[in-house]
């Protein structure tokens, strides 16, 4: 009996080990493109994966969570403990930034997994591992409509996860889609819609019903104004319900 106490404490340990981990604090600087601080939104979760034999599936280990950098522009994502099935059945979860927003350049672009980020040449750029320089898009409209449909899309998750007591900067966030709607309407509603690029190794069937598809699509919405207003007036009308809904 005395001998299976040690070997019972070590399997504990080791279950323990396999089953919590930790994720360190983050932080990260947003400047502008002449390197001005600029006061910007971070969605993130902790992620990590469960065994399948079939393929990798990916687990959220906390509620996705909104917050805001201060006025000089540095967001920090603090420190977290997980419990979780024990490795291999998942593995340890790591940080994943799903977006970052600037909203005085209009500029949803930017994501952060597991500490090795990609920049975007032109969007946006990680000059070193803790700072980030976003652009302005304000002046491409395709660019800027692909912000709102990345809001559009992550504040849909976060409103269905999100803990109603740290609701505060959810509620920011849709109020700077509300306005990034609006802006984008005053600057492109007229602006023309482009021709999308074609997706590569069609047959010269697959091209022809794609070339129709596209150019009926263009025909019934030539402008930027109706495409958005299409995709985004019913989620803006339904703003109001949604902003009380988190209030309460």
């Amino acid at each position: 009996m005395r001998r299976r106490r040690p070997i019972a404490l070590v399997l504990l340990v080791l279950l323990v080990a396999a089953s919590v981990s930790y994720t360190s604090g983050y932080t990260l600087d947003l400047v502008d493109g002449a390197g001005r601080p600029e006061t910007g939104y971070a969605l993130y979760t902790h992620r990590g994966y469960s065994l399948n034999p079939a393929h990798p599936v990916s687990y959220d280990a906390k509620r996705i969570t909104v917050v805001r950098s201060d006025d000089n522009g540095r967001l920090t994502i603090p420190a977290a403990f997980h419990v979780h099935w024990p490795f291999p059945l998942q593995t340890h979860p790591r940080l994943w930034i799903a977006m970052i927003y600037v909203p005085r350049l209009h500029n949803a672009w930017a994501r952060i997994v597991q500490h090795s980020p990609e920049s975007e040449m032109g969007i946006w750029q990680m000059t070193t591992q803790n700072r980030a320089m976003v652009f302005d898009l304000s002046d491409r409209a395709e660019r800027w409509h692909g912000t709102l449909s990345n809001l559009s899309f992550f504040m849909g998750q976060a409103v269905r996860d999100v803990d109603h007591s740290r609701a505060e900067p959810l509620l920011e966030l849709i109020g700077h889609f509300r306005a990034e709607y609006n802006a984008f309407l005053v600057r492109h509603n007229d602006s023309p819609r482009p021709l999308p690029p074609m997706p590569p190794l069609f047959t010269d069937e697959e091209k022809r019903a794609w070339k129709a598809m596209v150019d009926a699509d263009l025909s019934q919405r030539p402008t930027w104004g109706l495409e958005v207003r299409r995709l985004y007036a019913g989620e803006i009308s339904n703003l109001a319900n949604v902003e009380a809904g988190l209030r309460r």
